[in-house]
């Protein structure tokens, strides 16, 4: 009977052993099979597209082209000011006697544009050589042809429009101006321009959105990685209501952050929840709003957790999270008061279900979120409510969103330059990405913009600002 026991007691062990060993290797492979849907991860990542969370009822993929209800676009024509030539179109005065019409002064008209045949304007500058009796050339002295690039303002803001605003590759660009403009140039020519003249000319622009950066109600963060020659810099992008600044560095720390955004900041910084947005909103007057995002992406990897309890768990918080949204999407169907409530409701809800965490290691990682943090001189941070400030402060947005897709502009840049080589070649990108994201921000054309900034610094004049006016 002892043995029989003992070998009951010994089976017991061994199953409760397998029995975590497979809870153990399932959490892994959830890991391993994580996606851009319940986590951090990047759609491009993804080796299939996810599944999208079910909803209520099948819907038809909509058709191509306009849909229904909705305002017809149709293609602005050019001004009279950009047209060449014209031909006007009229009925012959018998016709028009015979039908009884009566001419208007309104013409229906049609525009074809073409691409002339050398859109291109050659100046060449001719000095007349002079011998001295020794045999030495002189030259007559021309000050306006120092320092003269080879291509004037209009044609270097072509080269960096497709450099930056195109992706192109110094390569790409080199064979364009070959095949389209019959005009040779050499990569290494290009890519001085682009580093030098180019990048110049937006450096005091660009100075100048750093500076405003402190003084914004609002601000943005998220950062992405980046080769500078074999080694991984990161690129910070900061936003504003309307402008945006990116900016180059060897790490991913806080002090990015004290750089940029400043000790002094005590506006709403929107990021998500990286340790060093954490410290930084911690110990500087900054107020986090941390993404939601984020923090339902990885509410809903735990819906794969081996633990039953945990599953559970993460799906209340689903469930409370769609009742938080929903009511915060029909604020304006509230009163004041009505609002506030609600909100303080559904906070308060959302609270005590992480007050009930399951005894699992993700799900408490993920309740730390929410929980208190001891800084120096005994001084605790609550952290929940920099999960909740869109709630209760108005134009505040629950998720970091905005400044994530101004990001995804250098991804592409990325992918197809395969980073930079060189400090000024990181200054070139920064001042040229800052430059676009800005410009479209505020409806300005940023190959205007471009060649505006160029034609003043090749005159040594100031340059036109990126600051809204």
């Amino acid at each position: 009977m002892d043995d029989k026991d003992a070998l009951i007691t010994e089976l017991r062990q061994t199953i409760e052993q397998l029995r975590l060993r497979v809870q153990e290797l399932e959490l892994a492979l959830a890991r391993v099979q994580k996606d851009s849907s319940n986590s951090s991860k990047p759609p491009s990542g993804d080796l299939v597209k996810p599944p999208k969370p079910k909803a209520g009822g099948k819907r038809k993929p909509p058709k191509r082209g306009g849909q229904p209800g909705h305002k017809r676009h149709l293609r602005e024509p050019l001004t009279p000011d950009r047209v060449n030539e014209w031909f006007t179109y009229e009925l012959c005065d018998e016709d028009v006697l015979e039908r009884g019409l009566i001419p208007t002064d309104e013409l229906e008209t049609w525009q074809h544009i073409e691409f002339v045949e050398s859109p291109i304007f050659v100046t060449e500058y001719r000095l007349r050589k002079y011998l001295t009796p020794q045999g030495e050339t002189v030259l007559p002295v021309v000050p306006e042809l120092d320092n003269l690039p080879l291509f004037g303002s209009r044609m270097l803001s072509m080269i960096g429009w497709l450099k930056s605003r195109a992706h192109c590759s110094y390569t790409t660009i080199e064979a364009w101006f070959t095949d389209v403009l019959n005009v040779p140039v050499s990569r290494g020519y290009l890519a001085k321009l682009c580093n030098g003249v180019i990048s110049d000319s937006l450096a005091n622009a660009y100075e100048e959105l750093k500076q405003a950066i402190p003084r914004q109600e609002q601000l943005g963060s998220d950062e992405t990685s980046l080769k500078n020659n074999g080694t991984t810099h990161w690129i910070w992008c900061i936003t504003a209501k309307l402008f945006s600044l990116y900016h180059i560095a060897p790490t991913r720390s806080r002090s990015v952050l004290e750089e940029l955004i400043g000790e002094e900041f005590d506006g709403v910084l929107n990021c998500d929840y990286y340790s060093s947005n954490c410290s930084f909103t911690w110990n500087f007057p900054a107020k986090a709003q941390y993404c939601w995002a984020h923090l339902i992406r990885d509410i809903r990897f735990l819906l794969k957790h081996p633990q039953q309890k945990t599953k559970a768990w993460a799906d209340e918080l689903l469930d409370r999270t769609r009742r938080l949204f929903s009511a915060w999407h029909r604020r304006g169907e509230m009163t004041q008061a009505g609002f506030e409530h609600s909100m303080h409701h559904h906070r308060d809800r959302f609270l005590d279900l992480i007050e009930q965490t399951p005894d699992s290691k993700e799900a408490n990682n993920l309740a730390d979120r929410f929980g208190l943090v001891k800084l120096e001189e005994g001084r605790y941070y609550d952290l929940s409510h920099d999960y909740f400030r869109f709630a209760f402060e108005s134009g505040v947005e629950p998720t970091n969103n905005h400044t994530e897709q101004q990001v995804r502009f250098c991804v592409i840049d990325r992918l197809i330059t395969q980073g930079t080589r060189s400090d000024i070649g990181q200054r070139y990108h920064e001042r040229m990405w800052s430059a676009i994201a800005t410009c479209a921000k505020q409806g300005r054309r940023f190959f205007d913009y471009l060649h505006q900034s160029l034609t003043a610094h090749l005159a040594a004049q100031p340059a036109p600002s990126l600051l809204p006016n």
